[in-house]
């Protein structure tokens, strides 16, 4: 279990010297604020990049014409969004799709996204292990609700004791700093 104070996760009960079963206690550091951020930066980069790349490739193999560099931004977006262009509704869709499945993977079954790895960080959930699957997608479902409301549920890492964000007491996961 990731202590409060300690930060130390109980790991599979190990054999000691004299053949005794007992918890080994594994001490990590949780991560801060600025690198988490930094990560979240760099894979929500990577992210965009891939899926901005699959809708050009759509745009262009449609016969879509492709929006000027002045014409870039949220608000080509947001427009696209309100008037149900298609071409505008895959990009969102093919956004979030794409980062569900790159959080769920990355992050729940492997325990570290790019960002993260970069960034020398590790998602754990309370045994000290990557979290699997399963709460790699409520993690993910979780961080959606973190973020939407203006990042508040984001920013609660920055006042929180442990510095788990609104997902990472959701999905019972903390985001360590790794030793390498």
């Amino acid at each position: 279990m990731v202590g409060v104070s300690s930060y130390a996760a109980t790991m599979a009960p190990p054999t000691d010297q004299a053949g005794t079963r007992g918890p080994r206690v594994l001490h990590v550091r949780a991560a801060g604020f600025p690198r988490r951020l930094l990560a979240a930066v760099i894979d929500a980069l990577l992210v965009l990049l891939v899926s901005s790349g699959v809708t050009a490739g759509a745009a262009l193999a449609l016969g879509v014409p492709l929006p000027r560099a002045k014409e870039l931004g949220p608000d080509l977006l947001l427009a696209g969004l309100l008037d149900r262009n298609p071409m505008a509704v895959g990009a969102a869709g093919l956004f979030v799709g794409i980062g569900a499945l790159y959080h769920i993977y990355l992050g729940g079954i492997a325990g570290q996204t790019l960002g993260k790895r970069l960034m020398h960080l590790r998602v754990i959930g309370s045994r000290g292990t990557a979290p699997g699957a399963l709460v790699g997608i409520l993690r993910f479902l979780a961080l959606v609700l973190s973020v939407l409301p203006a990042g508040l549920g984001w920013l609660w890492c920055l006042f929180d004791r442990e510095r788990r964000a609104l997902h990472d007491h959701l999905a019972g996961t903390y985001v360590i700093v790794e030793d390498r």
